[in-house]
């Protein structure tokens, strides 16, 4: 069976995203370009088990990428999220393509989290999420550059929400973190602006300086993200610490609370700096990105006030080990 269309109606995938010996749930198809034009042929139909005789065929045919039907993304993507483990544990995978498995799965699951907080299950899944790359942090000394590399630079609330995770992930290895406190931490960042899905867009995605009127309403998303995830008993208490504390600086001038010091729980302090660090060097509504190095010096400026001075100095430490690694390690 053939199906003759513009590219448009149809997304390559990696020959490498199928996992052996796995129900897929979508058509698959293979692209032959004859006189300019583009033929999708059908290579497995959804339903049917990827075998280790179809994936040999893959081989045979040399051919290094798979094409679904554009209106299958949702399905893939939810294949991808359902086999992740799998993925991550396949030694046969490069450390780039767990990295963008990892990736992809988590804009997906981010933003359904913020078009439903509430939902048991999209919690739920955010900590399998967050299980998932900490094994692949964990397993693989190439991680640190893959995951950098696969990471979007674009402000959305899902997208930092994910880059933070993984930085925060990645630095709290740096820091030695038991792999239980690893997991609190990551579900914590990854949730951190969860209580933003109560504001409007209008003040999210504002162009702009936002008036005291709409920072006054900005101020409550840690408070609300404490409201909609405390109840829930599948997230545990050093998440919420992210939650809450994310905007509390070190000298007590930061909201909700006021609070600084010591009186900040390690994991507040690391997610103000790491919040601070990827906000800066995305492109947000109101500003353009900031290059590492600038975003440091600003950083810096702002240390006594903003962050605690012996973890900003393990943060930099931290990110010169990064250059280092992205100069002299393959992924």
């Amino acid at each position: 069976m053939t199906a003759l269309s513009s590219t448009n109606e149809y997304t390559a995938i990696s020959k490498d995203a199928l996992v052996e010996d796995t129900k897929i749930d979508f058509d698959v198809f293979l692209k032959n370009d004859l006189s300019g034009r583009s033929r999708y042929i059908l290579f497995c139909r959804g339903n049917q088990e990827f075998s280790a005789d179809r994936k040999g065929e893959l081989l045979n045919r040399n051919a290094h990428r798979l094409y679904i039907s554009t209106k299958d993304t949702g399905k893939y993507l939810k294949y991808q999220e359902k086999n992740l483990r799998q993925i991550v544990e396949d030694y046969s995978k490069s450390s780039l393509q767990k990295s963008g498995a990892l990736y992809q799965v988590a804009k997906n699951l981010a933003q359904d989290v913020m078009d439903d907080p509430k939902s048991g299950e999209n919690i739920e899944r955010a900590s399998a999420w967050v299980d998932n790359t900490i094994t692949h942090i964990l397993q693989n000394e190439n991680t640190f550059s893959s995951l950098f590399e696969v990471a979007s630079h674009d402000y959305r609330t899902t997208t930092h929400s994910i880059n933070v995770s993984v930085i925060g992930l990645l630095f709290g290895k740096y820091l030695s973190l038991k792999p239980n406190e690893l997991e609190c931490l990551g579900t914590g960042l990854l949730l951190h602006d969860i209580g933003k899905s109560t504001l409007s867009q209008d003040i999210l995605n504002k162009q702009g300086d936002l008036t005291s009127e709409e920072f006054h309403e900005i101020k409550k998303h840690p408070k609300a993200g404490l409201d909609i995830l405390e109840h829930n008993d599948r997230i545990d208490g050093l998440s919420l610490k992210v939650v809450i504390q994310h905007h509390e600086n070190n000298d007590g001038t930061g909201y909700p609370y006021g609070i600084g010091g010591s009186d900040i729980h390690l994991f507040g302090h690391i997610s103000r700096l790491v919040d601070a660090y990827d906000a800066m060097t995305s492109d947000r509504p109101y500003a353009a990105a900031m290059r590492p190095f600038a975003t440091l010096a600003e950083i810096k400026k702002e240390n006594k006030i903003c962050f605690n001075e012996e973890l900003l100095k393990e943060f930099i430490c931290f990110l010169g080990l990064k250059n280092q690694r992205s100069k002299s390690m393959p992924t």
